[in-house]
């Protein structure tokens, strides 16, 4: 029988000692006081324990059992911090130090952290970590897709959360697939999406119709225990959504539209509403619930993927595209032509046409030189000669 520092293991009674009792074999045992054990125990009888280190190094069983084991993940509150590291309390008789490099960051007392369990064999002591990427291997992934888990909110990363499954594995949880506000260090249900090499990708929702069963069994529920009526429609923000029935958009659609079809709920304009009667209101086959989740997928791939022209059968058409596309930019020349009022009879080759009649030089002669001193005329001097004539100013120096 081989006992575990750090593991709740059920160990036999073995015998009596002072102060207390031995656990185990003759060979392998650990000691055990008599306050952990009912008056009356009899010898041989199983107990389950916790085995930890003493004061003195000594490996020693206690009843009070953890909520913390060796090589698994939990989140608790700094109690003392001082220059050896941050102590926290697991729920046994000692508290677990974290040594200084074992801190991701300074811890503060009264922080919340998530830390693993770890067995420091040379130094016989249990310590925690916050480097929990060094102490989880993600080794030997017994998961596959679909199964159910649990998991524990570790930090904040940029594609949503760093997340702890079942106390032994990292994961990433993608923000679009958080269901409901997580905090750090809170145990949720989850469920693998996807396991490649040492990486899982988790969901807080089911998927096919395992998640449509559950989304309708949520939506019915949540309706019965307010009053048989919900205002939730196509139109809601989908983080509302969230918030009240833990599931995304989509889901919610899918399965209120089947809940529709089946005659358990009508469909109204504001939200939905538990249907007494069971019978389906006339013209239920064009709701936008119906339409979307039947001819949904095949508008998005007609619109996504548009139709292409056979071009076996436009084979011919293409040369009376082009002849068809040349006429066309000639038209605009003709309206040209058309517009300007010209007659068709003057587009003549150019040797039938008369040669253009010179053109005469209608430009004024120039003026003889004037003299030097000569006041400028104007043509209204002729008419009123009374004007005084414009001197010229000249501005070498002040007026």
């Amino acid at each position: 029988m081989r006992i575990i520092p750090g593991k709740i293991q059920n160990l036999p009674l073995f015998e009596s000692v002072d102060r207390g009792y031995l656990l185990g074999t003759a060979e392998n045992n650990v000691f055990i006081s008599k306050r952990d054990i009912k008056p009356g125990t009899e010898p041989d009888t199983e107990i389950e324990v916790f085995v930890y280190y003493n004061e003195m190094k000594d490996l020693e069983a206690t009843t009070k059992l953890p909520l913390l084991q060796l090589g698994e993940v939990g989140c608790f509150r700094v109690g003392n911090s001082n220059d050896l590291g941050a102590f926290i309390d697991i729920g046994s008789r000692r508290d677990i130090l974290i040594p200084q490099k074992e801190q991701v960051e300074g811890l503060e007392t009264g922080r919340m952290t998530l830390v693993v369990l770890c067995d420091d064999q040379v130094n016989r002591r249990l310590y925690a970590s916050t480097k929990l990427n060094r102490h989880l291997r993600n080794e030997d992934i017994p998961y596959k897709r679909g199964d159910e888990v649990q998991l524990t909110i570790a930090e904040k990363i940029d594609i949503g959360r760093r997340v702890v499954v079942d106390g032994k594995f990292i994961g990433a949880l993608f923000r679009q697939e958080m269901m409901d506000r997580v905090r750090l260090g809170e145990k949720v249900k989850g469920y693998i999406r996807k396991v490649e090499g040492k990486d899982i990708i988790v969901s807080m929702q089911r998927e096919g119709l395992d998640l449509l069963d559950d989304s309708k069994a949520r939506i019915m529920d949540y309706l019965e225990g307010n009053g048989g009526y919900v205002r939730l429609n196509d139109d809601t923000d989908p983080e509302e959504i969230k918030l009240r029935l833990h599931m995304s958009k989509k889901a919610f659609k899918r399965a209120a539209g089947m809940l529709f079809k089946e005659g358990k709920v009508l469909l109204t304009k504001l939200g939905i509403k538990i249907n007494k009667t069971g019978e389906l209101p006339d013209g239920w086959e064009n709701h936008k619930f119906i339409e979307g989740e039947d001819s949904g997928d095949e508008k998005k791939a007609d619109q996504r993927k548009p139709e292409k022209p056979n071009f076996e059968e436009r084979g011919v058409a293409r040369k009376d595209t082009r002849r068809n596309s040349s006429a066309d930019k000639e038209k605009p020349r003709e309206k040209k032509f058309l517009d300007r009022g010209g007659d068709r009879s003057s587009d003549k080759p150019r040797q039938d046409r008369k040669p253009a009649a010179p053109r005469s030089d209608t430009r004024p002669k120039s003026s003889p030189p004037k003299k030097t001193g000569e006041v400028r005329k104007f043509s209204g001097d002729s008419e009123n000669k009374s004007r005084p004539p414009v001197k010229q100013l000249t501005f070498k120096g002040k007026k």
